[in-house]
């Protein structure tokens, strides 16, 4: 197309001022020589003027995204801070574990699934020999070590799907589920092996830690709606506990082999 056509073909369209504009920019356009074609092309008036609100624009998205930067970086800061503060509120700040409240509000939950759906599940109540002579022994602050170490060993054997919480003192709460009697008593017995073949490192070194387990099994003929039925499934498993340590500690039991659950009840000494 020549300069002139190219120019009458958009002239309806164009003010005199756009057309000469453009056929300046044509006539550049043309000639591949010329040096610094953006410089040149911005001293024509009507470019001039397109230029510079393409660069307003432009610092203007500069300008948009650092502010939306910002911004995120704030809504990170604010979603990091909210994760802490929900960690704190459902954790124990010793060990890490979940605490009681949090504890028993999922395992409420997930036991009322399970038991809606069927599925087996159990409560396991683990609480560590001697604590309290080891304290006398060894000093409080010792003591919290252990409770880190034990939190820290006994982890590793939890299936992806169970969870621990610390139930108060050296005692510790377990939930599993999609396990049956023996998954459940093998569970525990893991848990105590681990735990006893770890000793936690003091100052003074290795000591060597134990602790007894109870096991109960969710009954699955309960109503799903019954919002006290966990506390009931963690006195079962706290009567086996009580068992544990009364013939011998570092043993687990479990609450359906017992025949004198009323005496067991009774039972809360042997720390």
């Amino acid at each position: 197309m020549e300069e002139r056509d190219m120019g009458k073909s958009l002239s309806p369209k164009l003010s005199p001022k756009e057309y000469t504009a453009l056929e300046h920019i044509w006539k550049l356009l043309k000639d591949p020589e010329i040096p610094e074609l953006d410089e040149k092309l911005t001293e024509i008036p009507f470019v001039s003027d397109i230029h510079r609100e393409v660069k307003a624009l432009r610092e203007l998205g500069e300008t948009l995204r650092n502010e939306i930067d910002q911004r995120n970086s704030s809504v990170e800061a604010l979603q990091e801070r909210e994760f802490r503060f929900r960690y704190m509120a459902s954790h124990d700040s010793l060990t890490g574990a979940m605490n009681r409240g949090a504890f028993m509000n999922r395992a409420s939950r997930e036991l009322k699934a399970a038991i809606s759906q069927g599925i087996l599940c159990g409560i396991i109540m683990m609480d560590i020999d001697f604590f309290r002579k080891f304290n006398d022994t060894w000093g409080h602050q010792a003591g919290d070590e252990t409770l880190r170490h034990v939190v820290a060993v006994v982890s590793r054997v939890l299936r992806k799907n169970d969870f621990m919480g610390r139930y108060g003192g050296e005692e510790f709460a377990f939930f599993f589920n999609r396990a049956d009697l023996n998954t459940g008593m093998a569970i525990a017995e893991r848990a105590r092996e681990i735990l006893m073949n770890n000793p936690v490192n003091l100052e003074d070194g290795p000591v060597t830690i134990t602790a007894s387990f109870g096991v109960a099994m969710a009954d699955l003929a309960i109503d799903p709606d019954n919002s006290r039925y966990i506390d009931i499934l963690i006195r079962h498993a706290d009567i086996a506990l009580y068992r544990a340590k009364h013939t011998g500690r570092n043993r687990v039991v479990c609450y359906s082999t017992l025949e004198d659950a009323a005496e067991v009840s009774d039972f809360a000494e042997g720390n």
